[in-house]
């Protein structure tokens, strides 16, 4: 599959928010139970667009968005400015093809240029596939925080790693 790796732009908007809505309706990918509608959306696109927290997009031939990524502040407080935690979503159709990968690595080797250090992952433990991809491009398991969420009626542990960026 053919795709090309970009930042995100406004128009972006409904393809990510499908994305994500279809995480949040489906999986414990996300641990958030409320759809995104479009002006939050949009808000958080502006809020990706540039420093010191990038949005990523997977672009097909036809333009079609594929998958996103992005980093995000991993605690408000200033002493954590070199830190940041990563979201990375690949539509349920596109999975397998090596986009998931590719928006990670996106993230990986920008961050030096935001002076992002460390990135860190918080995944649900039963999102194999997002370990897996994790460990394979070098993040570490630090531990397991069981039963901290709860979606479809069910405790939910959530799996913490961590990269540090050279």
């Amino acid at each position: 599959m053919s795709f090309v790796i970009r930042l995100v732009r406004p128009d972006d908007a409904e393809s990510i928010r499908a994305i994500y809505n279809e995480a949040v309706r489906t999986t414990t990918a996300t641990l958030d139970t409320q759809e995104r509608d479009l002006p939050t959306q949009l808000a958080w696109i502006e809020k990706h667009r540039g420093d010191p927290y990038p949005g990523f997009v997977a672009e097909d031939r036809e333009g079609i968005i594929l998958g996103w990524a992005s980093l995000s502040p991993y605690n408000p407080k200033p002493g954590y400015r070199g830190t940041a935690e990563n979201s990375v979503y690949v539509d349920v159709h596109a999975q397998g093809n090596g986009i998931g990968e590719a928006l990670l690595q996106a993230l990986l080797d920008d961050a030096p240029a935001r002076e992002i250090h460390t990135i860190v992952a918080l995944i649900s433990s039963d999102n194999v596939a997002s370990l897996k991809l994790h460990k394979k491009l070098g993040f570490r398991t630090l531990g397991t925080l069981e039963r901290v969420g709860r979606k479809f009626n069910r405790d939910v542990d959530v799996t913490i790693l961590q990269r540090h960026i050279p």
